[in-house]
């Protein structure tokens, strides 16, 4: 149910941007008689609305938070099925919220990754996280006795370093250092890359992303650390760039905003099934003292958008308070909100339980042990082991659901993995040959089937037992699998309805930016409008409306049909049936036929009479081909005129397309040629601008689609790459290698030696359909990388076009002008308005669906 009440809130919002589209972004600085607070009202409405489609269309997401050191990044590993795929950095004090795209594949194979995607903070979050470590920066330095900081005073970029070098050379406070040196970076980063790279997306390399994403750890050695000695700005980066190599990469580290992978996993590692999709975001490890700001304040605004979270702890250190930092962090960010309906947990290093500070694995042996043990119960477990019973209950304060909790070790689970199958790699060679070093993982196995046997006796004395099961799946595979199936079942069951219940809010909000929106317009009405649109002025709108529309749709359907001639037929299978045809009419099959009696072909010389008539020198070619390079200047002649047929079938295709789209904006076309006149052109440059004069003339060309087809043609023609007749030839030929090509058998050097039960007639119709399927492919090739061209640039154009037609609906004064100066009529609602005055409609009506 929820999946399809999602679509619905985004057809809502889709629906809202559509119109918002051919609505000026600011209609108080065209018309003084629009209040100033409309402006703000429709910005808060777009962004209500991108809001809403962006939640209606997102996966379930998981924030994946640790404590320190508990092994988040090995558990990734573990659950993907391959230890080290993650390029996330080892530097505790510096990390990025990592999106991970899981991709189910059919079949057991190794899980791959790739397609990484790198997100730069906007300018707009630049200054949030500037916002959010100063605050933290202020709060560590009245900690460290020193006056608070005066925001008032800070207002660039120089301000701050100048105080951040004041406030250093003050103090060598170990936590104010710290979180001063990361604003250092922070801003120095910002002043070197900011304008080329905020706001930005760029695809990397797996390479470059495993290289740029490992940073190098800090000097620690920080309180004797000299201000002078931070690493210094490096040069301002102009323009951005075309890709991100690593070091760059490296040096713009503090901007990146988060880093999307994906990861083509196998079924049979993890099996998810269809319409349980979900996302994965790995926060940046939190809880160490000298955890960044940076990462803290990414963290904490991707949890808001989450519907599942999966916290990991640290069985090494149970009853550690940073778990609890961590859970308040993450409830200020979502108040009044129960997040223990949202929480999974899991206890990291399970395997490293300290076992020894309650006599080492004595009790452990006596609890299995049933005739040092007998009728051993949950509430005996606990009562002899307290670090376990410790780490359970610092598991239960976060979760109201004790079937949620999962005892890990992701290092088992992948020992596990391996066992399956020697072809499957669950992780690189050097994670391996650490896997596979002897004892490396003994002590952990012998503690699983201890856990293992302890989690049988318990399941004896009472199946119902939480404990027993808890245990018993982590002495299967580290309790790998019960995690996956708990993330699964959480989705299914709980993350869905999140978010659908945060669609909802943004749903709701967007009805209240509506509301406001229909009490400005009743305002607008109050007043009264000056003078309203022309007839003329309404056509031209409605006009560019219907030609956006109409592109739109025609841009989107780009590429999922090939070009098509006339008569609907596809170019490629006229190319292809223009070829089989000229092949078979080769008089070299002819000559064959006739020749052949009971299969076999002979080869006799015309003499007598026959020989004298019908000799006529080189003229004509009337010999039997017996080696393979006979048929080769008929095939060179085939595939060149054949070739020029396609050039020409090519360019008939696309005239043809050109004209069917134009017949499509018929109507519009005939009312923009009307009022459109080439003429005032330079009339509008001098009295709107450059840009206006530029719109027109885009508007021109957008007008009529036949007047883009000599310039598509064209392009494609000085793009185009030739056939190569002797590479496409399938039979070997003479050549420098080669003193002579293939000798056919019923040729007279060969026919003494060759049997006569050869079926020389079946090897040549082989040999036609070889040199036709051959033929065939290179051309259908060659149709399909020119049909591709096409799409290229009707692709290029229409991104010129589109934009333009939304600008210069927006440009009220120049549409006003294009309408011959067109005087409004009074009391008329400008066509904005009424689009305005829809979108408010809107939301009633979508409430009452």
């Amino acid at each position: 149910m929820e999946p399809e009440k999602l679509g619905s809130f985004k057809e809502y919002g889709e629906l809202i941007l559509q119109k918002l589209d051919f609505v000026p972004q600011s209609p108080s600085q065209q018309e003084d008689w629009v209040p100033a607070s409309l402006d703000d009202c429709i910005l808060r409405l777009r962004e209500a609305a991108q809001k809403t489609v962006e939640l209606a269309t997102s996966p379930v997401k998981i924030g994946v938070m640790g404590e320190f050191s508990s092994g988040k990044t090995l558990l990734l590993g573990s659950l993907i099925g391959y230890a080290d795929a993650l390029p996330i950095s080892e530097n505790p004090t510096t990390g990025n919220v990592t999106a991970i795209h899981l991709i189910p594949h059919p079949g057991f194979t190794t899980t791959q990754v790739d397609n990484f995607t790198v997100e730069y903070l906007t300018r707009e979050g630049v200054n949030e996280c500037l916002r959010f470590m100063l605050g933290e920066v202020n709060r560590r330095t009245i900690a460290a006795g020193l006056p608070p900081l005066q925001p008032a005073k800070l207002n660039s970029g120089k301000d701050i370093l100048a105080w951040c070098e004041a406030t250093w050379n003050s103090s060598n406070n170990l936590e104010l250092r710290y979180i001063l040196r990361e604003l250092v970076l922070f801003i120095r980063a910002y002043s070197s890359y900011g304008e080329a790279l905020c706001g930005g997306t760029y695809q990397i390399d797996p390479s470059v992303a495993r290289e740029g994403l490992q940073l190098a750890e800090q000097p620690l050695a920080i309180q004797t650390l000299r201000f002078e000695d931070l690493p210094p700005a490096h040069i301002r980066l102009p323009s951005p760039p075309q890709s991100l190599p690593a070091k760059l990469l490296q040096n713009s580290f503090p901007l990146i905003r988060r880093v999307d992978i994906e990861v083509k996993i196998s079924r049979e590692i993890w099996d998810i099934p269809d319409g349980c999709e979900f996302l994965l975001l790995d926060f940046p490890g939190l809880g160490a003292a000298n955890s960044g700001a940076r990462d803290t304040f990414l963290s904490l605004r991707e949890l808001a958008e989450v519907q599942t979270i999966l916290v990991l702890l640290n069985g090494k250190s149970p009853g550690s308070d940073r778990a609890n930092k961590i859970f308040t962090m993450m409830q200020q960010q979502r108040p009044g909100q129960d997040l223990k309906d949202l929480i999974l947990v899991g206890v990291g290093r399970f395997d490293q339980l300290p076992l020894e500070s309650e006599g080492g694995e004595r009790l452990l042996d006596q609890l299995i042990d049933e005739s040092q043990t007998p009728n051993l119960t949950t509430d005996k477990v606990l009562q002899k082991l307290r670090v376990l019973q410790t780490t359970i209950d610092g598991a239960s304060a976060f979760t109201t659901n004790k079937d949620r909790i999962a005892l890990l070790s992701p290092l088992l689970g992948l020992a596990e993995l391996a066992k399956r199958s020697s072809s499957i790699k669950a992780g690189s060679p050097e994670f391996l040959a650490n896997l596979d070093y002897p004892s490396y993982l003994e002590r952990s196995k012998q503690l699983q089937q201890k856990w293992g046997h302890l989690s049988d006796r318990l399941l004896e004395s009472d199946p119902r037992s939480h404990l027993s099961r808890k245990l018993g799946y982590f002495a299967q595979d580290g309790g790998i699998a019960k995690l996956r199936e708990l993330i699964q079942n959480h989705v299914a069951t709980h993350g869905l309805k999140q978010l659908y219940a945060d669609t909802s809010r943004a749903a709701d909000n967007l009805r209240q930016q509506q509301d406001n929106l229909k009490a400005i317009i009743a305002e607008i009405h109050e007043q009264g409008i000056p003078t309203g649109d022309s007839p003329a002025l309404i056509e031209l709108r409605q006009a560019l409306e219907n030609l956006d529309k109409t592109y739109r749709n025609f841009q989107k359907d780009l590429g999922k049909e090939p070009l098509k001639d006339r008569r609907g037929s596809v170019v490629s299978d006229v190319v292809k049936d223009e070829l089989t045809f000229r092949v078979l009419s080769w008089n070299h099959w002819t000559l064959l036929f006739n020749k052949a009696h009971n299969g076999t072909i002979t080869i006799t010389e015309s003499k007598g009479a026959a020989g004298k008539l019908f000799d006529r020198g080189s003229r004509v070619n009337t010999s039997i081909p017996t080696k393979s390079d006979d048929f080769y200047p008929a095939f060179e002649k085939t595939v060149k005129d054949v070739e020029e047929f396609a050039r020409d079938r090519i360019r008939q295709a696309v005239v043809d397309l050109l004209s069917k789209l134009s017949g499509q904006i018929a109507t519009e076309k005939e009312r923009l040629q009307a009022l459109l006149n080439p003429e005032i052109e330079q009339e509008i440059e001098t009295k709107f601008g450059a840009e206006e004069a530029d719109l027109f003339y885009k508007l021109l060309l957008g007008s009529d689609p036949t007047q883009w087809q000599a310039a598509i043609i064209e392009e494609i023609n000085h793009q185009e790459k030739f056939l190569t007749p002797e590479v496409m030839f399938p039979l070997a030929r003479q050549d420098e290698k080669h003193d002579i090509g293939q000798i056919f058998d019923w040729s007279p050097e060969k026919a003494q030696a060759i049997s006569k039960s050869s079926n020389h007639q079946m090897f040549v119709l082989r040999l036609r359909d070889e040199i036709t399927a051959s033929a065939s492919l290179h051309l259908v090739q060659y149709v399909s990388e020119v049909n591709q061209r096409v799409n290229a640039e009707l692709e290029g154009i229409l991104d010129q076009i589109i934009p333009t037609l939304q600008n210069i609906s927006k440009k009220d004064g120049l549409l006003r002008f294009i309408a011959a100066g067109d005087t409004q009529s009074p009391g008329a609602v400008p066509t904005w308005l009424q689009n305005l005055s829809e979108i408010a409609d809107l939301a009633v009506n979508f409430s009452n669906e």
